[in-house]
């Protein structure tokens, strides 16, 4: 594998000059999620400040979910299907999750929603509030955006992914710093500089591919109305990409109604947030590999190149879990993380820094699947995965209670072992399809 990677085969070449921008494009809320904490921790009340931005956009990204099976999507089809069908069917589908957040967030629903599910009440359950309705557009914006980078992906246009991305990374580091400078509150500086950097970012990438955008070969005709063919290749990865989710909602939910519920929320988030940044690459491992067999590459050149990266980044993570001058510049000196959000943190990173070879396993399977068009299989792993997750959160909460990091136990187990059997199921539905 190494001599291919340094020597002989330009394959990999190939495989990391369309991975690493796609992966920083899939995972810039991995990215900003660390530093948005940063600053939102040198805030008053840091802990209430990063919970209640983490509720909040966690049911943001609920609201969101075809945004994480769009890009996907538009790999797919956009080559050899009627653009403006497609067009029509993410436009259609940002329109239904515009008017779920609206729904949602801005009548009663609400209330019952923080009252009752997250069990949120006093000063988080109203900076929740204040969050939710700063960033209710949000859905939207996602789900173009992802459309429009799918579009630069599947025409091999690396560039502007790259561009798009950094442009969007800084416009959020840039508001963020100014909000912080102006004295706003910590959660209004998190969702603030989240949401209009998203909007400036979606704007800018729709001009970059605009060239890309339609085909003359297709006219306008009532046939671009009835997307059927495209619901039901949709409808199983949306079903998908419910469950990363809900499941992100559901572990703040059940951390809600332990002791201290601010630190174990933080704690749980900050952890996840720093391993999801370190572990970018895995994040468009999906997305490459539906891009490279689109594009005829050998199946048994793309597993080997997927594992690489995968167990690449597992030596990364693990020097950061247990090398203790390394994790106490990053989650001290960076994070400014101290006393017990220090340890609980340090604790969730641990129980994730083993999943990097899982993941990888898991977007390779399912890549798979998604390419023989036959989506089912992905309702089925995640039914499985929904189950582990129930199952997790209920032994975590009745084995681990006398234990001290108590909610750091409970939500990073439930990450590690939702991931970890994801991909153990995701192997299972995958082996019999026949491989590209």
């Amino acid at each position: 594998m190494l001599r291919n990677l340094f020597f002989l085969d330009k394959f990999y070449l190939i495989g990391f000059t369309l991975l690493i921008p796609t992966s920083i494009n899939l995972s810039i809320a991995q990215f900003l999620s660390p530093v948005l904490n940063a600053i939102m921790g040198r805030t008053d009340r840091p802990e209430l400040s990063i919970s209640a931005f983490s509720i909040a956009f966690s049911i943001l990204f609920l609201i969101a979910l075809p945004q994480l099976r769009i890009q996907q999507l538009t790999i797919v089809y956009f080559k050899n299907f009627n653009k403006l069908k497609i067009h029509f069917f993410v436009l259609l589908m940002s329109l239904i999750c515009l008017a779920v957040s609206i729904f949602v967030i801005f009548t009663p629903v609400s209330i019952f929603f923080l009252e009752n599910i997250f069990g949120t009440k006093g000063d988080l359950k109203k900076s929740v509030e204040d969050g939710l309705r700063i960033g209710f557009y949000i859905p939207v914006l996602l789900i173009l955006k992802m459309h429009f980078y799918g579009i630069s992906i599947v025409t091999n246009k690396s560039s502007l992914i790259w561009i798009g991305t950094i442009f969007g990374f800084l416009c959020a580091c840039i508001l963020a710093v100014l909000f912080f400078l102006l004295g706003y509150d910590g959660h209004k500086i998190g969702m603030l500089a989240f949401s209009l950097s998203l909007f400036f970012e979606t704007i800018f990438i729709c001009f970059l591919v605009r060239n890309e955008l339609f085909d003359k070969n297709y006219s306008f005709d009532k046939d671009i109305f009835f997307v059927g063919d495209l619901f039901r290749f949709f409808i199983p990865l949306l079903f998908a990409a419910f469950l990363p989710s809900f499941t992100l909602p559901a572990v703040n939910a059940c951390l809600t109604r332990l002791d201290n519920p601010e630190i174990s929320i933080s704690a749980v988030n900050v952890g996840f947030g720093i391993f999801g940044a370190v572990s970018f690459t895995i994040n468009g491992c999906q997305s490459t590999i539906l891009s490279l067999i689109s594009n005829g590459y050998s199946y048994i050149k793309i597993r080997e190149f997927s594992y690489f990266v995968g167990f690449l980044t597992l030596l990364l993570c693990g020097s950061i879990a247990w090398i203790g001058p390394i994790n106490e510049f990053i989650f001290i000196n960076l994070f400014n993380l101290e006393d017990k959000l220090f340890t609980s943190t340090l604790l969730v990173f641990r129980l994730l820094s083993f999943l990097p070879p899982f993941l990888v396993m898991e977007q390779l399977y399912v890549g798979i699947i998604m390419n023989s068009k036959s989506t089912n299989p992905i309702i089925y792993i995640n039914i499985c995965r929904f189950l582990v997750l129930i199952m997790t959160l209920g032994t975590g909460i009745l084995l681990f209670k006398n234990f001290e990091s108590y909610g750091a136990i409970v939500g990073g187990s439930a990450w590690s072992l939702t991931l970890f059997f994801e991909a153990i199921f995701a192997w299972l539905f995958a082996r019999n399809i026949a491989k590209p």
